[in-house]
This record gives C-alpha cells, structure tokens and sequence, in this order.
C-alpha cells in the first residue's frame, strides 16, 4: 500500500484538528514506529492508534487513564495496591504478587518498564504514543500478550530555537503549568528542556473532618540531548524526574451489604455502601477470643471481674462457667459508623497519604551503514511508591474502655498458688501443673490469660498499635484499622537490533534485550484490633518473657512480632534475556510475508513472607512465617507469520498467526504457609502458577476512500488462550491459578473529513470472552448459591497464618462465638464449594465499547475556532471471573468538549470533561473473609472544567 504518493493517515479516533485541513480535505498522516521501524499506520499490518501531543491536548487526554476513551477494546483501573491494570482485548495483570506480570508492555522511548510510575503522571511534551493492540511477542517481547503501549517523548531539534508555555486553571482549585525550551548548540547539537507541575483539590469530601481527600500535588522534569556526530549517526540521551506528594487514593469508595449477624461482614449481592461488619474478621474473631479466654479464667481461679464475659471459644470442659456482668467486646463493637451514600464522600478517622518518584536515564544510539542499520539502547529506571490509608473507610464508634479496664483488674488480681487451683487444672484435663492458666482455659496450648499478668495492667491507657513510620505507638480506646502498600524498584534494560534496507526481496531484522530488575515491596495492615490480642494472648511468662516482641524494631528481619498483616517480599529480582528476529520477504509488489521468532529465558527469584498476628515463638522450632526464598525460571520460543497485500495504492488487508506467552510464577506465601501442607488441604504446587499462551489469528483491513478524506481500518480476531492467569484471595493471600479462555472480536476505526473543516470520527469494538472449564471455591459465596449463606470461619481461613507459640492453627473458633455451620458440612468444612466457572466472562473485558467525535473548525478574523465534542461509551463488565452480582460494574459513559481560539503562535481553550457528572467505577477489589468481604472501588473523576492558554515562540 502505498500511501505516502497520494494521502497519508491520522490517527483514530480524533476530537479536533489542531489546524484546518487543506482544501482537498485530505487526511495528514501520522509516523509510528510500531514495527520498530519507522511506517506510516495505514502501511503497518497491526492494529495501532497513535497521538501526537497536540492531538492528545485536542481529545482532552491528560494522562495513560484517559487513553481508554480514544482506543477500541482497551480498558484501564486503578488496582489495589499502587498499580494499575491496562487491558487491551480482554488482556491484562491476572496475577497478584511481585511475579504477577502484567499483559500489557509498557515502554518509554521503544525502552521497556517494569515498575513505572507513568499512570501518575501528565503528559507533556510528548512527541508521540503509540497503543498496539494484539499480541506482540516477537519484537516488543515479554508481557505483550495484550499488546503494547510506548511513549516517545519530543527530542531536541538542531535546526531552530523554540519554546512552549501553556497554562490551565479549573474547578476543584486546579493549576497546572507545562513548558519546553529547545536549544540548538553549533550544528550538530541540540538541548530540549520540558517540565510540567498540577496541584488541585481534592475530588473526595471526608465529613469525618470536614476535610477534602484525594487531591493532587505533582510535578516533573525531563533534560533531552541529541548529538549527530554524523549525517549517518544520531545519539540521544534523556533523564526525567517525576514526583508525587499528596492525599491520593489508591480506592475512592468502599461498598458493603452490611451483614447483621457478623458472620461473613459483607453479604453477596448488588454493593451499596453499608459498613462492613468487622466482628466477621480476624480481629473480631480474636477479641472474642479474649472474651472468652478471660472468662475461663475466671470459672478456673474462682474470681470475678466484672465486664469479662463474652464469647464462646474455649474448651468444652468450661461450659456453664459464665460469670454474670456485661459483655466485653459484643459484636456491635465492630460496626462501623456511616459510610456516606454518595460516592465522592468518605468518613475516615486517616487521612491518605501518597508518596511516589521515579527518575529515567535513557541513551539511544542510531547509526546507518547503508544497506543495514543499527541501533543500541540501555535505561535504567528507579522508582519508589509509599501509600497509606484507612482500612475500612470507616470510623468506630463503640468505647472499648470499660472492656480494657477490665483487663487491667484481671493483671491486678493476684495470681493463686498452685495448690488452690490444681484440682481445678486436673478436673479440666491439664497436663500438667505449672502456675498459669494453660490450654484448659482456651483450648490452645500453652496460652491462656492469667491473673497477675502486668501487660494487662497498662491496658487501661488504651491499646498499643504501631503506626506507618514503623517507630511511633498510638493508644486506641476503639477499633480502626490502616493499610499502607510500599514498593521500591530498579531496573538495567539493554536492546540490540539490526536491520537491512537492501533492494532486492529479502531483508531481516535481527535484535538481542537484557533486563535486570531488582524490588522491594510491603503491604501492611495494622488494627489496634489485631494489636490487642497480640499483646496479651502469650502470656507465658517462663518461656516467653518478651511477649511483646522487640519495640524497638518492629520489622527486623528475625522478628516475627508485627501485630499486624504484613506481606513482605524483601528481595525480589528478574532477569529476562531474549535473541529475536524477523525476516521480510516481498513475493510481489503487492504481497509481503514476514516471518518472526523469539527466543526468551527468564529467572524469577524472592525473598518473602507472609506474617498474620503473629504472637510468640517457641524456641528452638523456626520462626514462625519464615521466609520463603522460591526461583522461577522459563525458557520459551514464540513466532509469528503475517501476510499483507496490498488491493491497491489504498487498500491494504494483512492477516497474522503468533503465539506469545507471559512468565509465570511464584504466590506471595510463606515458607509454613497451609497453601503448601496437605494437612491444611494445601498442595506443593501451589507455590506456583504457570505460564499463560495465547496463539492469536488476527485479519484485518485498512483503506482511505472518497479522494483521502475517509479512512476505515478494521480487524478481526480469535485468541485460543491457555493458562490464563487469574487470582483470589485465600489464606489472606493471593492464591494465583490459571484456566484456559478464548477470545473473539471486532474492532472498527472510521475517520471522515465532511468538508475542509468538519471532521467526523467512530471507533468501537466487540468482545466475546469466555473461560473454558474450571472450578474454583468464592469466597464471598462460599455456599454458592444466592439464597443462602452459610457462616465463614475467619480463624479456619487463616490456617497456618495466624502464629501462637510456634504452631500454626487455632481450632474452632468464628466472628460471632459460635461455630459456623460450615464446620459440620462435608466434605468441605470452613472452605466453601467449588463453582463451575465454564462460560463465565473474563473480568475487565466489557462486550461493546464506542467513540464518537465530532469537531469543526472556523476562521474568525486571523484566527481559527475549533468546536469539538466526543461521546464514549463502555459495556457492563464483571471484575472478577466467577461473575458474580457484587462484581457487576454498570455500563458508563464519558462525555467531553471543548473550544479552541488559535493565532498563529497562541491558544486559548475553554474545555469540560465528564459533562454528565457521571461517577463511573472502572474496576473494584474484594477483599478476604478476615477482611469482612468488603470491596474497594476504583472510580473516575468527576466533571472538571477550566481555562487553558498557550504560547508558542
């Protein structure tokens, strides 16, 4: 097809032309280097749509999460724990873990990033970005099995001084100020300089304080070089910086159907936004244990303490032995006050704090030989990301100090001798007589609360909880609870190609890639309701004289005491090493085949834990949750074969085959973890997940008709998927699997010049998704039916994880001091039953999706105005694959426009995006039975308007 004699490309959809068009209204083209080699997008036979940063301005995208709106089939969310999710066809991160990789390769300059922060940041003097769609395995590698997404940003010009100045003020408070300075230095020399800052209000009302969350403080700054030492050669190096300081939220909103009974937290079905029930968690769980434990001591030792007793859990033989008095800690403890109706409204008692930078060093090398070309790259990235926020989004309002006074009578009241209350021992079945209270009192061996116990004494000043900094202790008189995820990350990239230009039909593309990359990450989650059963439950004072564990540094690595969650992979690194190539060879004029190849090895290794209020060790047995060090590693070929022909000099239609793959991997578990012990139902493979394939068929067909002023592009596809990484929470940690899928779908590009100055644009797809067989248990619905709930067991689901003197259960106990019913069922007892989820929807993969953009352009004196609307549309979608109610997200839509004064060296722009004020959730993230089964929402902006003006020299 060749284009490049008669009319060129634009990129789809577009919003409005940043200049009129020609009075042949012919459409202008756009370069794109989507084949690693520079192309015009209607001569490339892969599915792309590309932006120049003036057309990103034009359609009113800021940053990577507004690119969904302009790309047929891609959707993006913001996920749990700092990341984001881009899906391209139904593609993306299935995986949850330091492993877990996403299905979307992102680049930087055709360089590959592992832990970019880049959907934080704004674009800004942005040469261009290219979104492929498909599987590209070959050329761009691993994790490209959705396809790809490079930014290419502006390189320095040796020919002319220049510069750029814009600046925006909008509602919510919002400033924004971007520039660029380019700096020719003798001939062959030039310096561009760009830099960008945004601060605004924040979108989310905390009527806890009266105080706005979520705003946005950020700025960044890039320096570029380019050296062409010679007409054949070009060197180019970069570095940028990019910083974040704010109230950011990585959820906005939490959804819950309030159980009143507290025994799953949350109910299955449609979310509203109730309170979680937290007496269905663990903490819930283990305060009533206290309750109990408490009131066994006082049937043993014969005293009574008023206020101590509540709950159920013990050992049998204690039955009947109730003191009369309040209950300590009853269920309504854990209820949560208001969780405000409106989406854009939070009662939190933590306000959010977000912290990220990144710094990029890039050097690029070109130099032509003639009938060959080389190219080298290498970059080294570092980032680093620290979040914290409220846990349940709620505030508690119940007073715990009348139960923590009690406790503090219980350490004052002394302890009996031995021979008062042996009898007693021995009745209850001790094994021995030793003077405390043992396993009689709370059916675990060798704890039990005792009177005389001095660390309850200092209760009665409120309950010990570590904060975020990891140095300073809070006193709670009530529950709350916050979570904070953590990441540090580096990484070395190295890339090699050679390719030839010769005459004849044959040419090739060869090329080598190296990655190292090295990370640290954390997730926390402290509670003084997990604080408080941790300090007191280990109250042996003869082979545990610390129970508290070492204050003084909480997360040293051979302490275990961390009265929290903690999911801590200390050391995690990746080396990816691949040789590729390709070979071209042009049958006829019209007919080009491609041939490619790749050969990848990858090593995955880890250093991780996974700790659960953990209590005491018991010497000389390993630390409980010691660190589980696996290795990965994987060796894999992929290929592609694409044929294209061109119907004439306007008409091109191409059809590809290729597999490609994404590495598997390792669960963030630890080392004793009941996942991997067949006593617990666990098995040794699940250590690991595997590998997912997809072998792709893809056809397609690009045109230009009506003289250049319409362009079609349309595709075809069918992905026969293999493995498909997929993942839940199980034993409060992410347990990945894998299924086998397919895929099937359409996707259309239509752009349309009416006259000189009108422009029409339509893009759209559809997708059919569909997992083939494969059971697994919901844990929001374990019974799986929706008529009725059996009870959960937040004690059984953490087997092995929550830690009491070196042994790695607590037997029989559940959130509302009774057994749940599913301890008497069979044979499943506490895990639930497993669901068919054959023909069930992939998540993240919406059925129809559209853009409709309609811009028109006018002269108005010596000045152009240029009116411009679009309209996107997005089907319902399930984010989690059993398809449940609750995962349901709505079908949404966003609605922006804009108008656009220009002279020939400024602009003015009025703009208003989200014009219907829609809340739209892009995705949502269930949390665990210990958690109370409630969900995170990830949701859009709101509508936001403002003033942008710009000058250009």
């Amino acid at each position: 097809m060749k284009t490049s004699r008669h009319f060129l490309a634009i990129p789809i959809p577009v919003l409005a032309l940043v200049y009129p068009l020609s009075s042949s209204a012919q459409l202008e083209e756009v370069i794109v280097t989507a084949t690693k080699i520079e192309t015009s997008i209607q001569d490339t036979p892969i599915a792309v749509t590309a932006f120049t940063q003036d057309q990103l301005d034009s359609q009113l995208i800021n940053d990577t999460m507004n690119l969904q709106f302009s790309v047929p089939n891609m959707t993006m969310t913001k996920t749990n724990f700092t990341a984001s999710d881009i899906r391209i066809r139904g593609i993306g991160s299935g995986a949850i873990g330091s492993a877990g990789d996403p299905g979307v390769g992102v680049h930087i300059n055709g360089i590959y990033q592992t832990g970019s922060r880049i959907f934080e940041a704004q674009f800004y003097d942005t040469e261009r970005v290219e979104v492929l769609r498909g599987p590209q395995g070959t050329l761009y590698g691993r994790n490209t099995t959705g396809g790809v997404v490079n930014i290419l940003t502006a390189k320095p010009d040796p020919e002319a001084f220049s510069g750029q100045l814009d600046g925006t003020v909008g509602n919510y408070g919002a400033t924004q100020v971007r520039g660029m300075l380019n700096m020719p230095v003798g001939q062959d020399f030039a310096i561009r300089v760009a830099g960008m800052s945004m601060q605004r209000d924040g979108f989310v009302d905390n009527v806890y304080n009266g105080e706005d969350v979520d705003d946005r403080d950020m700025w960044a700054g890039r320096v570029s070089l380019r050296w062409t030492p010679g007409e054949n050669t070009t060197i180019d190096l970069m570095t940028s910086y990019f910083e974040e300081d704010d109230s950011r939220m990585r959820s906005q909103k939490q959804a819950c159907n309030t159980d009143p009974t507290g025994i799953l937290g949350c109910l299955p079905g449609a979310p509203t936004y109730g309170v979680a029930n937290t007496a269905a968690g663990i903490a819930g769980a283990l305060i009533n244990t206290i309750s109990a434990i408490n009131t066994g001591s006082q049937a043993l030792l014969g005293i009574t303490v008023p206020g101590l007793t509540g709950g159920a859990l013990g050992n049998p033989a204690l039955a009947g032995n109730v003191v009369s008095g309040a209950t300590a800690f009853p269920i309504t403890d854990f209820l949560y006050d208001n969780n405000p109706n409106d989406v854009r409204q939070v009662n939190v008692d933590w306000t959010p704090e977000y912290y990220t930078e990144e710094t990029n060093y890039q050097f690029q090398l070109n130099h032509d030989f003639g009938s060959w070309q080389a190219y080298y790259s290498v970059g080294y990235t570092e980032a680093e990301v620290r979040s914290t926020e409220d846990y349940e989004k709620g505030v508690s309002t119940a007073d715990w100090t009348p139960a923590l006074q009690s406790l503090a009578d219980l350490g004052r009241t002394p302890a009996l001798d031995a021979a008062t209350w042996a009898p007693i021992l021995a009745d209850a079945g001790a094994s021995s007589l030793i003077p405390f209270i043992t396993d009689a009192a709370t059916g675990i061996p060798g704890v039990g609360l005792w009177a005389g116990n001095p660390a309850l004494i200092d209760l009665e000043n409120g309950v010990p909880w570590l904060l975020p900094d990891d140095k300073t202790y809070a006193r709670a008189f009530r529950n709350s609870g916050v979570d904070e995820s953590t990441s540090m990350s580096e990484q070395w990239a190295h890339e090699l190609r050679i390719q030839t230009s010769f005459d004849g039909p044959w040419n090739f593309l060869i090329g080598g890639f190296y990655l190292d990359y090295e990370a640290e990450q954390l997730y926390i989650v402290r509670s003084p309701g997990l604080a408080l059963p941790a300090l007191i439950l280990p109250i042996n004072p003869f082979l545990f004289p610390a129970p508290q564990g070492d204050l003084s540094d909480p997360r040293s690595e051979s302490n275990p005491h961390m009265w929290g969650y903690h999911n801590d992979t200390r050391e995690y690194n990746m080396e990816a090493s691949a040789v590729f190539g390709e070979v071209y060879w042009d049958v006829t004029d019209s007919l080009r085949l491609t041939f490619g190849g790749r050969y990848s090895d990858e090593e995955k290794s880890s250093k991780q834990r996974t700790i659960y209020v953990t209590f005491s060790d018991l010497p000389p047995l390993q630390p409980n949750n010691a660190y589980f060090e696996p290795v990965y590693d994987q060796q894999e070929f992929t290929w592609k074969v694409n044929a294209t022909y061109d119907l004439s000099d306007a008409t091109m239609m191409y059809a590809t085959v290729s597999s490609s793959f994404k590495s598997g991997g390792f669960n963030p578990i630890s080392d004793r973890s009941p996942l991997l012990d067949p006593s617990f139902g666990g098995r040794a493979e699940n250590a690991y997940f595997e590998p997912e394939f997809v072998d792709a068929f893809e056809v397609g067909l690009k045109t230009m008709i009506l003289d250049g002023r319409m362009q079609i592009n349309g595709a075809a596809f069918y992905y026969d998927y293999q493995d498909l990484q997929q993942s839940k929470i199980v034993n409060v940690t992410s347990l990945n699997q894998n299924s086998d899928a397919e895929i099937t779908g359409v996707e259309l590009d239509m752009l349309w010049a009416i006259t000189p100055n009108l422009i029409f644009s339509l893009s759209g797809g559809y997708l059919d998704t569909e997992i083939s067989s494969f059971l697994s248990v919901d844990t929001a619905n374990p019974n799986a039916s929706p008529e009725s709930v059996l009870a959960s067991n937040p004690l059984a689901a953490t087997e092995g994880v929550v830690s009491v003197n070196g042994v790695n259960f607590i037997p029989g106990a559940d959130a509302t001091g009774q057994r749940g019913q599913c301890e008497t069922l069979a044979p499943n007892p506490c895990y639930g039953f497993l669901q068919d989820l054959s023909g069930n929807q992939i998540a993240g993969s919406p059925e129809l999706n559209y853009n409709i953009g309609l811009s028109y352009t006018m002269p108005v004196m010596d000045m152009t105005l240029t009116l411009a609307t679009n309209y996107y549309w997005q089907d319902e979608y399930y984010t989690s694959n059993f398809n449940t109610v609750n995962s349901l997200v709505d079908d949404w839509s966003m609605w922006n426009a804009s108008a656009r004064l220009a002279g020939e060296k400024w602009f003015a722009e009025l703009w208003i995006k989200n014009i219907e004020d829609n809340d739209n959730v892009t995705g949502s993230y269930l949390t665990s039975t210990v958690s109370s089964l409630f969900t995170n929402q990830f949701i859009l902006d709101p509508q936001t308007y403002g003033l942008s003006l710009g000058w250009r020299f």
